[in-house]
């Protein structure tokens, strides 16, 4: 577990990688990889900017990539946007101290809400809108609140740690069971192939190694207020290309929430991935979900 020296040093590296600028919202945290054209990250939960290493494959593109820690995360107060609608305010907040004028936004799992509100209420400086695993609709996790508890616990993300390191294919079947419904026959395989890929078992580790959850407490505890209270979002109103990823066995994420979205979002496309869950990038298909994903922002998001 991470505490005194362990602790101290893991909350030096975190903010290390990252920044801290005074906007008309109040204080934003992020991190920023490359160059201009950037794509904005709405990381999920819970995260922060920490999770900017998901746009790694981006930034091999070409791309730049800004990873807010969104409000109640890390060193984001939640007082800078406790609605989504904030959030996205926020995020915008950010652009305007960094000067950057436009950017594609790139929202995955408890990121999706925001980044809709952000390309709806933002759309002159919205060029794409990217939505991965995303919630676009009220949401509750469909688990005991007994498992969110222990899930969202410093001790079980450091136990988890340790298993994926001497229990690794264990460990896979476990996130295999609470965040797809695949059957135990596709658990295994996938369970082979992960454990079989230093790829993406390194991904699995980065994914794995959260910060300390006291820090991201605020941040969690406020998106399942939020996720909970969501009565529609503008996917109507968002006018920007738009793609739209899931996988059709997503146990966290419902695929009804890239059904929903896509067809209510004007033009939208959806990229289904077959027998895809929510690590979409441990799934199957990974290779051409990516690949999608980037020729879309080509297509769409030159400087």
């Amino acid at each position: 577990m991470v505490f005194g020296s362990g602790r101290r040093a893991t909350i030096a590296a975190l903010n290390a990688a990252s920044e801290v600028v005074e906007t008309a919202r109040g204080p934003v945290e992020f991190a920023r990889h490359g160059e201009a054209p950037y794509v904005l990250i709405m990381h999920g939960t819970p995260q922060g900017h920490n999770a900017s290493f998901i746009g790694a494959p981006l930034e091999a593109a070409g791309f730049g990539t800004i990873t807010p820690s969104r409000p109640g995360y890390l060193r984001t107060p939640l007082a800078s946007g406790r609605t989504f609608a904030e959030q996205a305010d926020a995020a915008a907040a950010l652009l305007d101290e960094l000067g950057i004028d436009e950017v594609a936004v790139y929202g995955i799992s408890g990121g999706g809400p925001s980044s809709i509100e952000f390309a709806a209420r933002h759309p002159e400086r919205t060029r794409a809108l990217m939505l991965e695993v995303a919630i676009s609709q009220r949401y509750t996790p469909e688990v005991s609140d007994l498992t969110v508890a222990l899930t969202m616990n410093s001790f079980v993300f450091w136990l988890q740690g340790l298993l994926l390191r001497f229990a690794p294919r264990f460990t896979v079947r476990q996130f295999l069971k609470i965040e797809s419904t695949l059957d135990s026959a596709d658990q295994s395989r996938i369970a082979d192939d992960v454990v079989g890929s230093p790829a993406k078992m390194e991904l699995l580790r980065e994914l794995s190694a959260n910060a300390p959850f006291d820090l991201l407490r605020a941040g969690f505890e406020n998106d399942m207020e939020q996720f909970a209270a969501i009565d529609r979002l503008p996917l109507d109103e968002v006018r920007c290309p738009t793609l739209i990823v899931h996988g059709t066995h997503d146990g966290d994420v419902p695929y009804r929430h890239a059904e929903d979205a896509a067809r209510e979002i004007p033009g939208a496309e959806l990229f289904t991935v077959e027998k895809g869950w929510h690590l979409l990038a441990l799934s199957d298909g990974d290779g051409a979900y990516r690949r999608a994903e980037i020729d879309f922002l080509k297509e769409h998001f030159v400087a």
